[in-house]
């Protein structure tokens, strides 16, 4: 598992947002990415719907890390280890500069 900062994102990152349907709706990032709340995440039927061979890096951002962590060891148990884990989530994005989109 890898750690990034959210200023390491950008519009070609591939994004895996793991908070609540609410959460998304209040705030979420401009760059493209894919809501699966970690309570219904199933890395692998997520690694399949999205022909996932282990060369892309699955970024996970959640409210702060917490969520975000736990996705990440979710999909190594998979057998995903190319996994980055966004230090400090949203509100670290929001902190940093990160383009947010605001409901």
């Amino acid at each position: 598992m890898k750690f990034i900062k959210p200023q390491d994102l950008n519009e070609d990152s591939f994004i895996l947002d793991v908070r609540d349907e609410e959460e998304h709706k209040e705030e979420s990032l401009a760059y493209h990415h894919i809501l699966t709340p970690l309570k219904t995440l199933k890395p692998e039927i997520f690694i399949k719907e999205h022909g996932l061979n282990g060369k892309e890096t699955i970024n996970i951002i959640c409210s702060s890390g917490g969520r975000a962590s736990e996705a990440a060891q979710m999909f190594e148990k998979s057998g995903y280890d190319n996994v980055a884990v966004v230090i400090g989530g949203i509100i670290e994005a929001d902190y940093e500069g990160v383009p947010i989109v605001r409901n």
